[in-house]
């Protein structure tokens, strides 16, 4: 349990050194236990460069602190339990990466990226030669709203294996998932450097017209 909490501690600081968790936003989670379901998740309001694994606060699948632990979880608790819940993973990173919300903007209800060797970042994507889709839903304060829109777009990805394991936020941020807190966190990184090159390449054909 130790490591495993000194891994996911390392990763978000990793993550949020990169400015993806500005302002103490962002937050991160990895599940403890399937049964009875339990996941180790940061605390609301703090700096995310400064997390130990003692900072982690236990929860169930009601997004409450467990054991009479009294401090307060992320306030989006409950979207990472839905995430864990329905897309069978093992590690939860949310971040606010600048490009990828600027992208999420404009877009409707997926982005896609084509041939960017980038995309090879994706855990089971063996070559840039294919699409990758990450699902845009609609934000709210109310999380279990949220968590609905997010299971939705789940329920899509798994009738599509080109659905990256990934879901962006309009105006808010990137909810990554994987087997580990690094694939997690590679995951979130690569959604933002995806969506930086394709802003680049926008404004680039932009100045040739």
């Amino acid at each position: 349990m130790s490591d495993l909490l000194l891994h996911l501690a390392a990763e978000t600081k990793r993550i949020a050194d990169l400015g993806f968790m500005a302002c103490t936003a962002g937050n991160s989670s990895v599940l403890v236990a399937r049964e009875p379901f339990s996941i180790a998740m940061s605390p609301s309001g703090v700096d995310k460069t400064r997390l130990l694994p003692e900072s982690f606060i236990r929860v169930g699948a009601d997004g409450k602190p467990q054991g009479g632990d009294v401090r307060k979880p992320s306030d989006e608790t409950l979207l990472h339990v839905a995430l864990y819940q329905h897309a069978g993973c093992g590690a939860v990173l949310h971040g606010h990466p600048p490009h990828a919300v600027a992208l999420s903007l404009d877009a409707e209800s997926h982005v896609a990226f084509r041939g960017i060797e980038m995309q090879k970042a994706f855990v089971g994507t063996a070559t840039h030669d294919c699409t990758r889709r990450i699902a845009v839903i609609d934000n709210s304060q109310d999380m279990a709203e949220l968590a609905t829109r997010a299971i939705a777009a789940l329920v899509l990805a798994k009738a599509d294996d080109s659905w990256a394991p990934a879901v962006l936020v309009r105006g808010h941020g990137v909810y990554a998932w994987g087997r580990t807190p690094s694939e997690a966190g590679r995951h979130l990184e690569a959604v933002e450097w995806l969506s930086r090159v394709w802003l680049l390449s926008r404004a680039a054909s932009v100045r040739t017209l």
